[in-house]
């Protein structure tokens, strides 16, 4: 019996022993596979009205998993990307919105939101404020105005970046499970107990690289399955539908490979390589499109209203964020993908709310000479927006930021 009570102790013992094993191995060894998703754990807390906002005064040097960009990142008392405090009695610009404006991709000081920063209008010089947090919808950042509004002192300006993934994502992605995060709001809104599970997890997570690891693991495996049962599903209905054109496409399509002359010669746009991008020759028509969930509606009464009673102005803002949407634009054609700032701008319009409509000022982007590893080239699109990821470049927030500072003179 007592050697039966030894065996079961150590059982009972090994399993902790092992978990405080992987947990300290994993802290000294700090993979570079799991570092950056790590710091950007860190770079976040729990918020009991908007689930997630920025940990106050934290400062990390962040590097993405696959080299594709890195930089400073630093946040300030309020939780606000960049070291600068509100400054009393200053007139603000603040910017709202997600990790586009939060600046996913560059330092606190290359964001264009700081870029904005000393912007002058009718003799007032603007103090910028960042208050974009990633995966926020429309209903997150209401919240997060409304609470930062009882925070800053004399607002001026508010300008919300409307996301496509506030309301839409393309079908093949949603075959994996993935929802717009408006979508996502209406769901868990009012449901407590998820809302005590999100916590919980959240923030053991945060407390846990381990926790973190296995939670990552089991997310992305969780997407790998969706991902295949979706390409299984496509590949037998091609096969079954146009079997000649899926056995071409699949083993017989040969690949075009670029000539170095061809390298050397400057074409903007360039071909988009990886995608396959479907331009129009006519716009679509706004009265064709659905309307937008009521969630996104509420959510932008809300801040329209908020506006009204602190009596600041609010200005949604539709800056491109999907570089098909661009390549179009440079052929003089149209994008399906452009469809959610049509729907949003009707609505606003509706409303009364004029947006600002950053597309027209990529005409700008094609032949811009920069600095890139010491040497001067000319931009193509492609240099506005870091590869596979979305988000601005360097050189994409310096664009945006000077297109936001003449499309705002313009409806002053």
């Amino acid at each position: 019996m007592i050697q039966n009570w030894k065996r079961w102790g150590a059982i009972v013992l090994f399993f902790p022993f092992v978990l405080l094993s992987l947990e300290l191995i994993l802290r000294l060894s700090n993979p570079p596979a799991l570092r950056y998703y790590r710091d950007v754990k860190l770079l976040h807390a729990y918020h009991p009205d908007y689930g997630v906002t920025l940990e106050p005064k934290e400062s990390r040097f962040v590097r993405h998993y696959a080299d594709l960009w890195q930089g400073q990142f630093t946040t300030n008392s309020l939780g606000l990307r960049g070291l600068e405090e509100p400054i009393p009695g200053k007139p603000k610009l603040l910017c709202l919105g997600d990790s586009l404006v939060m600046g996913f991709g560059v330092s606190d000081a290359d964001t264009f939101c700081s870029l904005l920063g000393g912007l002058e209008e009718k003799g007032m010089v603007y103090q910028s404020l960042n208050l974009g947090v990633d995966a926020y919808g429309s209903l997150g950042s209401y919240k997060r105005l409304k609470d930062m509004s009882t925070k800053i002192d004399n607002i001026q300006t508010v300008l919300f970046f409307i996301s496509p993934n506030d309301f839409t994502m393309p079908e093949e992605l949603r075959a994996q499970g993935i929802l717009p995060d408006d979508e996502n709001d209406a769901l868990h809104e009012n449901d407590p107990l998820w809302k005590k599970n999100f916590r919980l997890q959240f923030e053991l997570t945060r407390v846990s690289y381990l926790l973190q690891a296995l939670k990552l693991a089991y997310e992305q495996t969780k997407v790998k399955v969706a991902q295949t049962k979706y390409l299984v599903s496509a590949d037998t209905e091609q096969l079954s539908t146009s079997p000649l054109v899926y056995l071409r496409e699949t083993f017989f399509l040969p690949i075009k490979k670029q000539k170095c002359d061809d390298a050397a010669e400057f074409i903007c746009p360039s071909p988009l390589q990886n995608l396959n991008v479907v331009c129009s020759d006519t716009p679509i028509d706004p009265n064709s499109l659905e309307p937008l969930p009521e969630t996104t509606t509420r959510a932008y009464d809300l801040m329209i209203g908020l506006s009204k009673e602190k009596g600041y102005q609010f200005v949604p803002v539709i800056l491109p964020m999907q570089i098909e949407e661009v390549y179009c634009r440079q052929m003089g054609k149209f994008n399906s993908l452009g469809t959610y700032a049509m729907r949003a701008k009707r609505y606003l319009e509706s409303k009364g709310v004029k947006t600002l409509d950053i597309l027209p000022y990529t005409d700008k982007m094609c032949g811009r000479e920069f600095t890139y590893h010491g040497k001067t080239k000319k931009a193509g699109i492609q240099d506005y927006y870091i590869p596979g990821d979305g988000h601005l470049t360097k050189l994409g927030n310096l664009w945006a930021a000077e297109s936001i500072s003449y499309a705002l003179k313009e409806i002053k």
